[in-house]
């Protein structure tokens, strides 16, 4: 009977700790919740980038002046910032999500 309770204890435990975990915020998310100022939320984001081995070298001064230049729709043709084409989250698993939102078709027509 002791072992039992002992075993459910445990298991209660793991259990609340697993389901903390999931809610702690990871600092991507405070960047894209707006809870950082600009400068902040900049770094902290190209950071995450930064952290997958996809995106390591990664220069995020040479995309923010080229990449917006492609897109004739705003906000994108403007943007001045991560958020107003990417954007990171939890699922409803609390696993972290990031996604590129795309204007739908609206690049500008390359020369020629």
């Amino acid at each position: 009977m002791e072992i039992s309770r002992l075993v459910l204890g445990v298991a209660f435990a793991g259990g609340l700790a697993a389901i903390m975990a999931a809610c702690a915020s990871h600092p991507v998310e405070t960047a894209f919740e707006g809870e950082l100022d600009a400068a902040q939320a900049r770094k902290v984001t190209i950071e995450y980038c930064q952290s997958c081995h996809v995106h390591r070298e990664f220069d995020a001064l040479a995309h923010l002046a080229a990449i917006p230049l492609e897109y004739e729709a705003e906000p994108y043709r403007s943007a001045q910032d991560c958020k107003t084409c990417h954007d990171a989250g939890r699922d409803i698993w609390g696993d972290l999500y990031r996604v590129t939102r795309f204007p739908g078709g609206r690049l500008v027509k390359s020369p020629g």
